[in-house]
């Protein structure tokens, strides 16, 4: 399912994230969205590996994210899982 969802969500979602974040999406950001929607237990590391970017990008991104609610942390750092608004995520493949 997370990776359907990830497909369907597709170029859409990065622009329309994008001008709620008030610029486009890169590629990268939305690799990390879809990532994370793919499997929301995914840690820093896991994400720098795969989309092959410093930790330190995920982590500004990730905080680009969640400052306009896009995106939150649920629970602790160790154990906790990731929380991308689908609400909005689906108004914009709506779109």
């Amino acid at each position: 399912m997370g990776e359907k969802l990830g497909e369907k969500l597709g170029e859409k979602l990065g622009e329309k994230l994008g001008e709620k974040l008030g610029e486009k999406l890169g590629e990268n950001q939305l690799e990390i969205i879809k990532e994370i929607i793919k499997d929301p237990l995914i840690t820093i590391v896991k994400l720098s590996q795969r989309i092959g970017i410093s930790t330190t990008a995920i982590e500004n991104n990730i905080a680009k994210f969640k400052e306009k609610g896009i995106l939150k942390r649920v629970g602790p750092a160790k154990g906790g899982h990731w929380e991308v608004d689908l609400e909005l995520a689906d108004t914009f493949n709506k779109t």
